[in-house]
């Protein structure tokens, strides 16, 4: 594995450049006890965007503690060949996800995990995702803070 020349940027900079970030009490809905609700009716995505979207359930990824975001990968979007500090525990909510385990970015060799799939990457796994088809919606559960390093792609 060869590391990019890049600076290590951040989750929300490398991968999702243009993001759509909202907290928590935006769109759930807050019950008595501290309980929330948040309904998948209420996370709405801007569907005409071409550019991948995020948004925080719980916590943040670059402070210390649980987080828990959607992604929202649009029809052919995908991530360049990069790798966490933390494990990440990964859950398809809609369509199907499709990942590498590689530098490669050769989206023809990933595997398809269709909606209620899992997969956790490891912390320093070289890996790659995205949609090779329609607009896929992922879970992403982990520890922050957590860094995202990209690498070079090894064709």
């Amino acid at each position: 594995m060869r590391k990019s020349n890049a600076p290590n940027i951040s989750l929300f900079t490398l991968l999702f450049g243009a993001i759509v970030s909202l907290t928590p009490t935006s769109f759930a809905a807050e019950l008595a006890g501290g309980f929330e609700i948040v309904q998948l009716a209420d996370m709405s995505w801007d569907e005409s965007s071409d550019r991948v979207q995020q948004k925080v359930l719980y916590g943040n990824p670059a402070e210390e503690g649980l987080y828990i975001i959607r992604v929202r990968f649009p029809a052919g979007g995908t991530s360049r060949p990069h790798f966490h500090s933390q494990d990440r525990f990964v859950t398809v909510i809609e369509g199907t996800w499709n990942a590498g385990i590689d530098a490669s970015h050769d989206m023809t060799t990933t595997t398809p995990i269709p909606a209620g799939g899992y997969m956790m990457h490891p912390a320093g796994a070289v890996h790659y995702d995205g949609s090779r088809g329609g607009p896929v919606v992922v879970e992403i559960r982990g520890f922050g803070p957590v860094s995202t390093t990209g690498v070079d792609i090894q064709p």
